[in-house]
């Protein structure tokens, strides 16, 4: 297997630490670096996805795959080149945006935002058996998440045809069975509009932490290879 040089960005309320637990090849470099607007120092008043895009690009333009959760799903989709390969995980990029941004609405943050953000979202996103971890690790990573992730989904419009232009890219999506902020429709659908190929994982939303073992052997198609050899075998 040669080298790779993979960049894997986060999504939100999580920081670098969500790929802590992943395991690659010795001869696989893994860059996390932190998405601006989604660390300890707050989310300012003017956060973009264009801005966040343009800031990482450098990054993204010297990786040879690119790896993104939730939010940093879309950033990927967004900077990924003709043919780079790039895997999503708990990642919409089409029409339930719109649905994102309306719960953004002054009459209907509350309701979400205040009832699910921040330590709630991490809690509630995950299997029962993980929720310690990620509040330990995620919990406390910078201030007032519930108004950040207002903040943010009412400024989350990725270009049109963002899917479509990840055609050429061969996607691979892991996805969680048990996600309950991207379910299996959305994961049925991102799919269909990448031309990609699914993956499923026995977790909720925070795959890369939940099941890194698993994670690793889809993003590296030691999987792929295992399956292959074992359909050989069976035909021997």
């Amino acid at each position: 297997m040669g080298s790779m040089r993979v960049l894997a960005l986060h999504g939100l309320p999580t920081s670098p630490r969500l790929w802590e637990r992943i395991q690659l090849p010795p001869n696989w470099e893994l860059v996390t670096p932190q998405v601006p607007g989604l660390g300890d120092d707050g989310t300012g008043d003017d956060w973009s996805l264009s801005a966040c895009a343009a800031e990482l690009a450098p990054l993204a333009e010297r990786s040879d795959m690119l790896v993104g959760h939730d939010l940093g799903g879309v950033l990927c989709a967004m900077m990924a080149r003709p043919g780079q390969a790039v895997v999503l995980s708990g990642t919409a990029l089409g029409l339930y945006w719109t649905a994102i941004r309306v719960t953004a609405l002054p009459t209907l943050h509350r309701l979400f935002y205040e009832q699910h953000g921040g330590r709630r979202f991490l809690a509630r996103g995950c299997l029962p058996e993980h929720a310690t971890s990620l509040l330990e690790a995620f919990g406390d990573h910078g201030p007032n998440w519930p108004a950040r992730m207002r903040r943010i989904a009412a400024r989350m419009k990725p270009p049109r045809q963002l899917a479509r232009r990840l055609h050429s890219c061969g996607v691979r999506l892991i996805w969680g069975k048990r996600d309950p902020w991207y379910p299996s429709q959305v994961a049925k659908a991102v799919t269909r509009t990448t031309g990609g190929q699914l993956h499923w994982l026995p977790c909720g939303h925070f795959a890369p932490w939940e099941d890194p073992r698993g994670f690793a052997s889809i993003l590296t198609g030691r999987s792929a290879e295992s399956a292959a050899r074992t359909s050989e075998t069976a035909a021997i």
